[in-house]
């Protein structure tokens, strides 16, 4: 058995010296009939509610509830004082936080469209909000300030976080024990919640980060901003693992796909797709007419949902399976040969396909099990 394996190898090796075939970035127009015209005004935040039912919309007079199926509008939250910049869903979808331009948070009901409670305890402006996975605790940050809420009564305690700046982004780590921040001075903190400690500062964007994000491990955390950079650092070391560049403006947001192997950022009037092992570009999405500013994968990771100063929401279909490791949306023999030609290496791969660390023969067999797929 072994030995047909190897002669599976080297023919895979012979194939792909003839398609002579390389990874190349791909360029995406929207395909027809997935706009869908929300209102005139611009969206501030999008996000997909855990259990895939709702698309809630942020925008400067309110929050809109969507149906993922239907594409309708479910519920409107209109009752704020000032412009909705953040909001984020419980675990069990049953609420949503908001978070205004005046430095207010507020908690919503799903079912009901009712406000559960309401706070004013940002005195600075632009709160970012981010549940933890319990569901029982909310993170705010502004200013110089992060709060911590109590979802079942809206009471709250504040933890001073010392910078030269204030926080423009929060969001809680899968496991709940940390928070990660971003500044305007363009660092990043890893906050200890137990302890209210910092665990790590990263260091590099030379400008305000606007977007933070953990991959679904927890083991990466994703961060972008004003200096037109995504960046990805390891939680564990705290060191940098990949710089992404290629958008020409501002990056307002960024988002792991369920499976972790794939992150979007929104910036410009692009959203683009990337390789989290090996930070290489894998498409850039065009459609919007203005900025970019919030992407949202659905929780099945088949969909990408993306809003900015246009007032519109494009839906792209980015479900390809991890066995398309060219990323040409087919499992085919080129992705076989990509397997085939990375056979025995370690780490940080591509062709890595069920990610234990070592390119060999259960990945080509995956890849084998899945062909034609796409």
């Amino acid at each position: 058995m072994q030995l047909r394996y190897f002669f599976l190898t080297i023919l895979l090796f012979l194939v792909s010296e003839d398609f002579g075939f390389a990874q190349q970035q791909t360029e995406w127009t929207v395909p027809e009939g997935t706009i869908a015209h929300l209102a005139e005004e611009p969206i501030n935040d999008i996000t997909y509610s855990p259990d895939g039912e709702l698309l809630a919309v942020a925008s400067d007079s309110g929050i809109w509830l969507y149906d993922t199926v239907t594409h309708k509008e479910v519920a409107r939250l209109v009752e704020h004082t000032g412009l909705v910049n953040s909001i984020s869903f419980s675990p069990d979808s049953t609420k949503l936080a908001s978070a205004v331009s005046d430095g207010t948070v507020y908690l919503w009901d799903v079912a009901t469209g009712t406000r559960l409670w309401r706070w004013n305890e940002h005195w600075e402006l632009a709160p970012s909000v981010s549940f933890g996975p319990g569901g029982q605790t909310l993170v705010s940050g502004a200013g110089q300030s992060l709060r911590l809420w109590d979802v079942a009564t809206g009471r709250s305690s504040r933890q001073y976080v010392e910078s030269r700046s204030g926080i423009q982004s929060v969001s809680f780590s899968p496991d709940g024990r940390m928070v990660a921040i971003g500044l305007a001075d363009g660092r990043v903190f890893l906050w200890d919640v137990r302890s209210g400690r910092i665990r790590h500062t990263f260091e590099g964007h030379t400008d305000s980060v606007l977007s933070v994000a953990f991959n679904p491990s927890g083991l990466i955390v994703a961060s972008a901003g004003l200096d037109q950079t995504v960046r990805l650092w390891n939680v564990i070391t705290g060191e940098l693992r990949h710089t992404l560049e290629g958008h020409t403006f501002d990056v307002n947001s960024v988002s792991f796909r369920p499976d972790g192997r794939i992150l979007a950022s929104a910036g410009d009037q692009t959203v683009r797709l990337w390789s989290v092992i090996t930070g290489a570009p894998l498409r850039t999405l065009h459609g919007h007419t203005g900025w970019v500013n919030s992407v949202s994968f659905s929780p099945d990771g088949k969909t990408l949902a993306s809003a900015g100063s246009d007032g519109k929401i494009l839906l792209w279909s980015v479900g390809w399976p991890a066995a398309d490791v060219n990323r040409d949306d087919k499992v085919n023999i080129l992705d076989l040969v990509l397997v085939a030609g990375a056979f025995g290496q370690t780490g940080e791969n591509e062709a890595d396909v069920n990610g234990d660390g070592i390119v060999d023969i259960r990945d080509l067999v995956l890849v084998a099990g899945v062909f034609g797929e796409g």
